[in-house]
């Protein structure tokens, strides 16, 4: 089976990795094996997103040397797209940007085996998805949900949804259910809905994945 390494923020992009698209790639002949970027730790060893790009150079540049492995993917978000990171200052909005910061990615490291993704505008994306898509009855409350979903359609569709520091989806998320678990809540909500469900509602991220996976 062919190894793909996936480069990933923390935990909880660790956990959609194995969880929900691992499986998906075993049945295409992939093996994916997240690899947590470490940029910094709490006293907990718990790792954070963003960070200074010379973690995720060091690693990026490691990984791509080692020739056994068929693909090294990188999946970081799009809100607090990490400091010194290429195309960092480039302007621009939204997917447009987005695509120009994936561009800048591939230019640094044109190895033709490296699949970059910056994910608009979180992970946390997904489980919007996976919300709009009909899940999250009896994980989180009425009241919440129901925000979630006006604001999927407010902003025309998951990947949409803003990166403002209080509106950003993990922060949408938080303010519907205080006891939001990111590294359990999430994927389960996305497993349920189904990989399928979840990528029709998000389109960019559907074309990377697909690119992976040919």
């Amino acid at each position: 089976m062919r190894q793909v390494a996936v480069l990933v923020e923390g935990r909880t992009e660790e956990c959609l990795v194995e969880d929900v698209l691992g499986p998906v790639a075993e049945k295409r002949g992939l093996y994916l094996v997240p690899i947590v970027v470490t940029t910094s730790a709490t006293p907990t060893r718990a790792y954070r997103g963003g960070g200074h790009w010379k973690h995720y150079d060091n690693s990026l540049r490691g990984f791509l040397g080692q020739r056994h492995w068929y693909r090294v993917a990188l999946l970081v978000d799009y809100y607090q797209y990490p400091k010194s990171a290429p195309g960092r200052d480039c302007e621009g909005l939204g997917e447009a940007r987005q695509r120009k910061l994936v561009r800048e990615l591939r230019r640094t490291y044109p190895d033709p085996r490296f699949r970059p993704f910056v994910v608009l505008h979180e992970v946390e994306t997904l489980v919007l998805a996976a919300i709009d898509a009909g899940q999250g009855d009896g994980w989180i409350p009425r009241k919440g949900l129901a925000a979630l979903r006006r604001a999927v359609k407010e902003a025309g569709g998951p990947e949409c949804v803003d990166d403002g520091p209080a509106t950003s989806p993990s922060k949408r998320l938080e303010k519907a259910d205080p006891n939001y678990m990111k590294t359990v809540t999430g994927p389960l909500l996305i497993a349920q809905a189904g990989l399928g469900a979840v990528l029709e509602r998000c389109p960019v991220f559907a074309e990377w994945w697909e690119d992976l996976l040919a």
